[in-house]
């Protein structure tokens, strides 16, 4: 085995530049030390394969970081720090609800609320398309089928913001941003925990009702497993779908003839989203953590050591796809593997297939042309995610 640790003499850099310098690195990356350590003791892996193989080994890299991490252990419950068997034990009960059938259910739900939200913008020029539909598109779907009061869903904007904020933060470099991811979190997790209770005494005919009465081989989620799902879903929407709608129109706008393309033949919106996805995911890396000693790609990455998975750089491996930093919706096959992989697959993933396609039609039927506004300087999440913060759009009603 190969123990030369490959020692990192750049760190990942920030997205200020909209990716470029980050794509960059990761080209570099992928060619000279595709498995490397840092000057933090942080190990990134960035080629297609082995990057699979991080999200989908969970005898070799646990999602659980209480073990490596200090001051994690208040988020231990939440599905996407748990392994199996307990995962598969919590996914199962989810996944009986929220069934690709569930989720078709939802679309006149998703479409008559995108409609809503650009009928108060009816009449402007000018939009931010994360304000205006990108963000309380997700927000109010999620809050309607978890059964949040209307009266409440102000309160919900404003914990997302907070949350966005406080996830964005490393936690290896800065040892304040557990405390503050758990004070963005935490307004939520009561929330919600108050409603699973209510729930469990007085059902209802909405998800939370369900999560807590649901039963799969002898096994009912906790209210605590219940609200962390609540709350993943959430985040799922702040996150994923947001920012996969917002890099979608700044892809088209910088593809006008693709963007033409697709206005005449609406067609290609799924395969639209599915390269955008490719190109530009919402989550750049996922964290893993070693069980043991681990080789990967030829080197031995030591016992609870934190693995980065760098999704954003596996989805332009060359070794995967042909010209891949090419944006080309037509490509075939696209196994890109934006939404994970393996029993932590997206659970949410359909629903935001749908509310971005649902988006995109609708912006396209409302407006003749669309176009990010001249001389708008974009400003992107610093890290973690792959978005901008605002979307300032010129628009031309119909």
């Amino acid at each position: 085995m190969n123990t030369d640790p490959q020692t990192l003499t750049m760190a990942p850099p920030r997205l200020s530049d909209g990716g470029g310098e980050l794509f960059g690195w990761g080209r570099r990356m992928r060619a000279e030390r595709p498995v490397a350590r840092d000057a933090d003791g942080i190990w990134h892996v960035l080629r297609y394969a082995d990057v699979q193989r991080v999200v989908s080994d969970h005898a070799s890299f646990s999602s659980d970081p209480t073990a490596v991490l200090p001051g994690t252990a208040r988020f231990r419950g939440s599905m996407l720090w748990m392994d199996p068997p307990e995962h598969q034990k919590v996914r199962r009960v989810i996944s009986r609800i929220f069934t690709p059938k569930a989720v078709a259910e939802l679309e006149p739900r998703v479409r008559r609320t995108a409609a809503d939200l650009l009928d108060v913008a009816a009449g402007r020029t000018e939009l931010d398309l994360v304000r205006d539909l990108a963000l309380p598109l997700p927000i109010t779907v999620i809050a309607e089928i978890l059964g949040i009061p209307v009266s409440d869903r102000a309160r919900f904007e404003t914990w997302a913001a907070r949350m966005v904020d406080a996830l964005v933060l490393d936690p290896v470099t800065d040892p304040d941003a557990m405390k503050q991811v758990g004070a963005g979190s935490g307004e939520v997790n009561v929330y919600l925990l108050e409603h699973c209770r209510r729930r469990r005494d007085e059902p209802a005919g909405d998800l939370l009702s369900r999560l807590v009465t649901a039963d799969v081989d002898g096994h009912r989620l906790t209210d605590r497993e219940a609200m962390n799902f609540g709350r993943v879903l959430l985040e799922a929407a702040l996150i994923t779908t947001t920012m996969m709608i917002t890099n979608t129109v700044e892809c088209l706008d910088r593809h006008p003839g693709l963007a033409a393309e697709v206005r005449a033949d609406r067609t290609l919106i799924p395969a639209v989203f599915d390269e955008t996805l490719r190109y530009r995911p919402p989550i750049l890396m996922i964290p893993r953590y070693t069980r043991g000693a681990v080789e990967i790609g030829g080197v031995t990455v030591p016992p609870r050591s934190l693995v980065k998975a760098w999704l954003a750089v596996a989805n332009r491996d060359e070794r995967q796809f042909a010209d891949p930093d090419a944006f080309d919706p037509r490509r075939r096959p696209n196994p890109h593997i934006a939404f994970g992989k393996g029993v932590h697959y997206c659970l949410g993933a359909q629903l935001a297939r749908l509310e971005g396609e649902i988006a995109l039609n609708l912006l396209l039927d409302r407006y003749a042309d669309i176009g990010i506004t001249p001389g708008a300087a974009l400003e992107y999440h610093p890290r973690n995610f792959f978005g901008v913060k605002r979307l300032p759009l010129t628009v031309t009603p119909v």
